[in-house]
């Protein structure tokens, strides 16, 4: 969602500040400081109501330890716990649901529409974003849907894109988008995808929070799309430069379902194993790498940013610092709020590229641990990166839902009301619904225990997955990684240290 938007989890009440740190600190910065923390939009994806864990923190810490442990034991050393065979049994065995072509053909159409009226409501609509569909609609719907769907039902999204309908048409008035003008360079990959998904990301952590702001994300994205596609080609750039399309697509591998396209357009839905298929899967580029490390530490520089010790490091630690050898960053408000934004900007790209070196040291250690040769040579920690790079994705998909589900519960009840008057200027469109969605305030009242296990689960989930994804990978590359399980447990650390910083984000207090 838009700007300065705190974690999705419950947060306990943080103790006072320090007199020194007031003594250090004027009177004068501490009001600057809360106009510049001040959210755009209240209450997106956090519950700033003050709420106490049942119990320690470290029980969680050393119950989904112990969950870990237990996983790993069983899979490493219980009878029948190799390589999960792909597909079903032949018993169990059915054809393909078919999904027609037109119907394929209607849903790009009606996704294309969907996504017009997201642009037409952000620029000509209300600004205010609890009465636009832009926001709503963009975030929720569309992105967060689509990601969310991809994980469940399959890579849907590869077949109702609506860029690349878009490209599509436009291809027929200028041929030259079917195969571009220059040869894209294979040593690329996805990385120019990162472009644009940083730009998003930074759209929601540091954008004004304007509906007219997403029109003008969608606008450019689209003339990236064209751009793209005349330098590099349609098809190139909807494998490589769409970061949409490669995230839905990354999500899609943990579904049970597998799309296949079909003669005639048409298309089949089968039933597969995730797990075996992604342990079957050749060793992955170092760009889809770092696009699951960005994807899990923007969630946790989201979670972290706005709670107190973060806050206090910066005030405490960092500002009496930069004041010391600026001084006049004490007198300017105007260059204080520069610091600010400079801090938030520099927190944010190094939280990033933190989580992809852990991920590289922890398989480069892995890599010492197995010893194994590959091809002659001695195994090294991008061999081991690029096999184990889907061991990631669990983590950073089950986190970033673990930050993104109250959300839906804070805002999903609204989307009656907005397809009811999608531009905000009081329209009644469909009146049943729009006075429908409104929630009692018995159902406003959410239980904030329920939400924190709720969240507490969610991060189990996906370690406990990851750690299974891990030992699939090792059991069917046991040449490479070594038929040793002790070649397994620095992923298996990993989980752990990344299960229990992701509690403690979660449980810390809002600023």
């Amino acid at each position: 969602m838009p700007a300065n938007l705190a974690c999705g989890s419950m947060h306990v009440p943080g103790p006072a500040r320090s007199h020194a740190l007031r003594r250090k600190i004027p009177l004068r910065f501490w009001l600057a400081f809360a106009i510049a923390c001040a959210p755009t939009l209240a209450g997106a994806h956090a519950w700033n109501i003050p709420y106490y864990l049942p119990v320690p923190l470290w029980l969680y810490a050393y119950a989904a330890t112990g969950t870990l442990i237990a996983t790993f034991l069983v899979l490493a050393f219980a009878p029948g716990s190799g390589v999960p065979q792909a597909g079903l049994p032949p018993a169990r065995r059915r054809r393909a649901l078919r999904i027609p072509a037109a119907a394929l053909k209607a849903g790009q159409i009606a996704s294309a529409l969907f996504l017009t009226l997201l642009i037409v409501s952000g620029m000509a609509g209300t600004q205010n974003p609890f009465q636009n569909i832009s926001m709503a609609g963009f975030w929720i719907w569309f992105y967060l849907g689509s990601l969310y769907i991809s994980a469940v039902l399959g890579d849907i999204y590869a077949f109702v894109n609506p860029f690349a309908w878009l490209l599509q048409v436009a291809a027929r008035y200028f041929p030259a988008m079917e195969t571009g003008r220059y040869r894209y360079p294979p040593r690329l990959a996805c990385y120019p995808a990162l472009v644009p998904y940083v730009a998003l990301i930074a759209l929601e952590l540091f954008g004004a929070g304007r509906p007219r702001d997403v029109s003008i994300f969608l606008l450019a994205y689209a003339a990236y799309a064209i751009a793209g596609s005349l330098c590099v080609g349609r098809s190139r750039w909807l494998e490589h430069l769409d970061a949409l399309g490669i995230l839905c697509r990354l999500c899609a591998k943990l579904s049970p379902l597998r799309w296949l396209p079909l003669p005639n357009g048409n298309v089949g839905i089968k039933l597969r194993n995730p797990i075996a298929d992604i342990a079957r899967e050749k060793p992955a580029h170092m760009s889809l790498v770092a696009l699951q490390s960005f994807m899990l530490s923007s969630t946790a520089y989201d979670a972290l940013r706005d709670t107190v010790p973060w806050n206090r490091f910066f005030w405490g630690s960092v500002y009496p610092q930069v004041t010391h050898y600026f001084p006049s960053l004490g007198k300017n408000y105007a260059l204080a709020g520069e610091a600010i934004l400079t801090w938030q900007w520099l927190s944010f790209a190094a939280i990033g590229m933190a989580y992809y070196v852990l991920f590289r040291l922890f398989c480069t250690i892995q890599a010492i641990c197995a010893g194994a040769p590959l091809k002659g040579k001695a195994l090294n920690g991008k061999a081991i990166t690029q096999q184990f790079c889907l061991a990631l994705l669990p983590i950073a998909l089950f986190y970033h839902v673990c930050h993104y589900f109250t959300l839906f519960l804070g805002q999903g009840r609204q989307a009656l009301a907005l397809a009811s008057d999608p531009l905000g200027l009081g329209w009644q469109l469909l009146p049943a619904l729009s006075t429908a969605s409104e929630p009692t305030p018995a159902q406003s009242l959410i239980n904030m225990g329920y939400i924190w296990h709720a969240q507490v689960l969610l991060i189990l989930a996906g370690h406990i997955l990851s750690v299974y994804v891990t030992h699939a990978i090792a059991a069917r590359n046991r040449a490479l990684v070594g038929a040793s399980a002790v070649s397994q447990l620095p992923l298996l650390v990993m989980a752990i240290a990344l299960t229990i910083s992701g509690l403690w984000i979660l449980s810390l207090p809002l600023a």
